[in-house]
């Protein structure tokens, strides 16, 4: 559960990714029932990263991404956006990446060493592969990642109006 925490700025950082932001903001019912695309996604995530074998998180995963090819349209900037973009896709999945090590950070005393954060950072890889949404975005290693997620959040990742919405929704 303390794994969990984080998922607030997770969330809020998938909106500010301009093509992500307008995906939900154009393609879902977030505005009027924010909760329930998290209480979508959350079972199916899960599933695809707590599945019994390889087989059944592919399968999971694929349904994962099957939900998102009609997802696309124009962000707020006027550039078009495709949920299936694998640099979209995988900020979304960065950030979840981004969440499991932020809550080891926090809530555990003994911090991972660097053979462990590779291994974890292995194991988010291989959940990735299993939406068959191409890797070549996917950095190599856990440092590599941190570099990538950090430049993004840096350069690419503004108040969209999904986020507005978040941080005020009587703004809206």
């Amino acid at each position: 559960p303390r794994g969990l925490i984080p998922g607030t700025a997770a969330g809020i950082m998938q909106l500010m990714l301009p093509g992500l932001g307008a995906g939900v903001t154009d393609h879902s019912n977030f505005f009027d029932d924010p909760f329930d695309r998290i209480f979508r996604s959350i079972p199916y995530i899960w599933g695809s990263i707590f599945a019994a074998d390889d087989a059944e998180g592919d399968a999971r995963g694929r349904t994962i991404r099957d939900f998102h090819p009609e997802i696309k349209g124009t962000d707020h900037n006027g550039t078009r956006y495709h949920a299936l973009d694998p640099e979209i896709f995988w900020w979304a999945h960065a950030t979840f990446t981004w969440e499991f090590f932020r809550a080891r950070e926090l809530y555990w005393a003994r911090p991972l060493h660097r053979s462990e954060r590779e291994q974890l950072y292995a194991e988010t890889v291989t959940w990735y592969r299993r939406y068959g949404v191409s890797d070549r975005v996917v950095p190599r290693t856990y440092g590599d990642f941190r570099d990538r997620f950090d430049t993004i959040c840096r350069e690419q990742l503004e108040l969209t109006p999904a986020v507005q919405w978040v941080l005020d929704p009587s703004s809206n």
